[in-house]
């Protein structure tokens, strides 16, 4: 195939598809729609500055798009898909990683309020399906997720496929922190070493996900180090140290699961973790375990201020 043209690619609907370290535990429920859409038909386009690749073995079909980083403008891949109706979906994208691979890549939304971008650390949870959050859209065919080259950061960007499913009922509410899958449910009752919160060991570069709808404003101090505190729809604070970096800009708008942060090291932290706390408006802060352990098991979550503010403790 020419590089130097336009191309348009089909989308190809999800048969059997790979399990992943990224997908949910336990009894699934049915989903009516769930669709993937691979950089091999014509429901992907790319301008001719994208390139194409089979070099990787964690590519999704037979060859990945490859771009370099502009810092003047967009230059997206398009990837479209015929919403059958309006409803909320979980997005999904997959890609090979490398080490020469960019580590901010800019993935756009087009939901039903309004764009959404989540970075992607391409260096890192190749071969895989990662998440880029539950989004509302609009029923229609439509482009729906781009692959931009707008970012500072050095190395490829990568265009490979993306997965689109219907959320299960209530998995638009909450989110664990971290990729499902990624922890056992042991991990989620640990308990912290002075006061409610938790600490979960992650390596850098793992993505960090809102664990509920709200507003975020960057932390950068040397205790928190970089983090995000996140405003939830529910009146209550959900607050993340240590990040390596932000995948979210203060002021952003977030939805449950969406990416917002790369674990890390930064701050008063002897070793690579994500801090976790979570505080009312009363100004008490909660153990987060029992809420965790619920969004693990699929049941719904105690309310914020329902979670006690001792016993999580050692």
């Amino acid at each position: 195939m020419d590089n130097r043209t336009v191309r348009r690619l089909t989308a190809v609907a999800a048969g059997t598809l790979v399990a992943t370290l990224l997908t949910p535990i336990g009894p699934a429920a049915a989903q009516d729609f769930s669709v993937v859409i691979d950089a091999t038909g014509d429901r992907f386009t790319a301008s001719e500055n994208w390139a194409t690749s089979s070099w990787s073995d964690q590519r999704y079909g037979d060859q990945y798009y490859f771009a370099t980083p502009d810092t003047t403008g967009s230059d997206a891949a398009w990837y479209s898909a015929d919403i059958p109706e309006a409803g909320t979906y979980r997005v999904e994208v997959w890609y090979p990683a490398n080490s020469g691979y960019n580590s901010s890549t800019p993935f756009v939304i087009n939901t039903a309020n309004g764009s959404q971008s989540v970075r992607i650390d391409q260096r890192s949870n190749g071969g895989r399906w990662v998440s880029l959050g539950v989004h509302s859209l609009a029923a229609g065919d439509q482009d729906v997720v781009a692959v931009s080259r707008w970012t500072s950061t050095a190395g490829y960007v990568i265009a490979d496929a993306i997965r689109i499913t219907e959320a299960a009922a209530g998995s638009n509410e909450w989110s664990l922190p971290v990729p499902d899958n990624f922890f056992p449910r042991s991990e989620y009752g640990r308990t912290h070493h002075t006061y409610p919160a938790i600490d979960l060991r992650t390596p850098t570069g793992t993505p960090a996900r809102a664990v509920r709808a709200g507003t975020v404003t960057r932390i950068n101090d040397g205790s928190c180090g970089r983090g995000i505190s996140l405003a939830g729809t529910d009146g209550a604070t959900y607050n993340y140290c240590h990040f390596s970096d932000w995948s979210v800009s203060s002021g952003t708008s977030v939805t449950p699961g969406q990416q917002i942060g790369l674990t890390g090291n930064t701050g008063h932290s002897t070793g690579p973790h994500l801090h976790l706390q979570i505080r009312t408006p009363d100004g008490l802060l909660r153990c987060p375990q029992r809420l965790l352990l619920a969004i693990y098991d699929g049941v719904t979550p105690p309310a914020a201020n329902a979670l006690p503010t001792s016993g999580c403790t050692h």
